[in-house]
């Protein structure tokens, strides 16, 4: 199940990168289009502050799925595997219950925004706002999902997150060049 919705975090961040690649090149037509034309690109701005919600909040899962989120092992790593497990289901949980709340609470927000038709009025076009609202709480959801599924396998797997794989191999660094 865990890697079933991996590849559904997969998903969600390869949508991310294209949401990026296309803020990159809105940037690019509003800049250039200030510059040639004296015309920025109508709702530009407003539409790469959507746009932005959505490239920060949908990656945030994969990454804990994929276990490349900052670590640190100065203490853990002293610690019994059992002690780091317990650690580990604790934080899981903890990190479970948080992003429920935000789930929760964005989703309240974002049905708000909707219901009273909440725009933001820019330079020529008015823009909802909604959409960037619903893209956290969808964020929140995917990576509430992932934490619930990582303190199950600390639970079931007694798996205490292979904090090992963050240790430093200070052998390779010597060799780095």
């Amino acid at each position: 199940m865990r890697r079933a919705f991996g590849r559904v975090l997969l998903g969600a961040t390869l949508l991310s990168g294209v949401i990026c690649f296309v803020m990159m090149w809105l940037i690019d037509a509003n800049a250039l289009s200030r510059k040639i034309f004296n015309a920025p690109v109508p709702g530009g701005v407003e539409l790469t502050q959507s746009l932005l919600t959505a490239s920060i909040m949908l990656p945030f899962g994969y990454v804990l799925f994929r276990g490349e989120h900052v670590n640190t092992v100065f203490l853990t790593s002293r610690f019994s595997k059992a002690a780091n497990r317990f650690l580990y289901l604790f934080w899981m949980t903890v990190g479970f219950l948080l992003f429920c709340a935000v789930a929760y609470g964005s989703f309240n927000f974002a049905l708000r925004s909707y219901a009273m038709n909440e725009q933001v009025w820019g330079a020529t076009v008015r823009f909802p706002l909604y959409p960037a609202k619903f893209a956290v709480t969808v964020g929140a959801v995917l990576i509430a999902v992932q934490f619930a599924l990582e303190a199950l396998v600390a639970l079931f797997a007694h798996s205490d997150g292979d904090l090992s794989a963050a240790m430093p191999d200070h052998e390779k660094d010597h060799l780095h060049v």
